[in-house]
């Protein structure tokens, strides 16, 4: 019981000295040191704020020196006004998701394009080819007038209603001589290998 007694005491005596030792001149002198100390932890805040948010070295520079010149009391608003809005992380995982968003927005595009059989073989072909990967055949050519993408078999051009009748004949017109051709060239090349044979054995 003593020992608490003594304890508490000794607390009363140094709370009374503190409270003894209180004078205008020690308050103006602890308000202007925690004035300071304020100072200068919004300076270090300030630092490392700014880095956090910009790497342009002079927005960087301009923000800590009027920082530490102004003190906090006028500048800091200022600097809660104007400094960047977001972090490098934050604009950085912004700029990530809108990328993923994109691809997210890519996809379904490729996905929204229909597939459809090509009219001369029947195999399956997306509606977006120009060509038959299969059969070769031309599956969109440009309108005879506004020169627009139409289908190979539509009789009209569907922006301009031009008659797209003679389009088709030609195409299958080409394709005959392409054909053709084909024939001949292998025709010619198997006499050229025929005559080397007849000429090797003689």
């Amino acid at each position: 019981m003593e020992i608490i007694n003594t304890i508490i005491n000794s607390v009363i005596n140094f709370y009374h000295f503190i409270i003894g030792s209180i004078t205008v001149d020690s308050i103006i002198k602890f308000a202007i040191l925690y004035f300071f100390i304020i100072w200068w932890a919004f300076v270090i805040w300030v630092v490392k704020d700014i880095t956090n948010r910009s790497t342009n070295i002079f927005i960087q520079f301009l923000s800590i020196i009027v920082v530490v010149l102004f003190t906090p009391i006028f500048w800091l608003p200022i600097y809660l006004l104007i400094r960047p809005r977001t972090t490098i992380f934050e604009k950085y995982y912004e700029e990530e998701e809108l990328d993923d968003e994109e691809m997210i927005l890519e996809w379904e595009d490729i996905e929204e394009i229909k597939e459809y059989n090509c009219p001369k073989c029947g195999k399956t072909i997306r509606e977006d080819f120009h060509f038959c990967p299969y059969c070769e055949y031309e599956l969109m050519k440009k309108c005879t007038k506004c020169e627009k993408p139409v289908k190979t078999e539509w009789k009209v051009c569907p922006y301009c209603w031009e008659h797209q009748v003679n389009n088709s004949v030609k195409t299958e017109k080409k394709n005959a001589i392409k054909v053709e051709v084909e024939k001949v060239a292998k025709k010619k090349r198997a006499d050229i290998l025929k005559d080397i044979e007849e000429q090797e054995n003689e």
